[in-house]
């Protein structure tokens, strides 16, 4: 499980990608670096870092192929593999997390 303060901030990141504020959240990913412990932690930052990474370097700072229901069943599949660990579970989490997220309110086009 994630500490509250690891969720609140893992949050706030997928909040600033939504947002596409790409400055913001690579500050937060940064500060929360140091702050991460379990390897849960580590799977969430490092879903967290990879949506960063892949809106970075996409035109508009946004990822156009996003496709959510996509996005849900992979997560899934990872859960339910035997072989997935802690890490994996936070990874999963994560993607679901920012897929729910921008299926509830999708940026406008820009």
């Amino acid at each position: 499980m994630l500490t509250k303060v690891v969720q609140a901030s893992i949050a706030s990141i997928l909040d600033s990608l939504k947002r596409s504020d790409l400055e913001d959240a690579k500050r937060k990913i940064q500060a929360l670096m140091p702050e991460v412990k379990t390897e849960r932690e580590r799977g969430s930052l490092m879903a967290a870092s990879g949506i960063y990474s892949s809106m970075s370097k996409a035109k508009g700072g946004a990822m156009q192929t996003w496709d959510s229901a996509r996005v849900e069943r992979a997560a899934k599949s990872i859960t339910k593999s035997q072989l997935a660990d802690d890490f994996d579970f936070g990874y999963a989490d994560t993607l679901l997390n920012y897929s729910r997220l921008t299926a509830e309110s999708p940026q406008s086009a820009a």
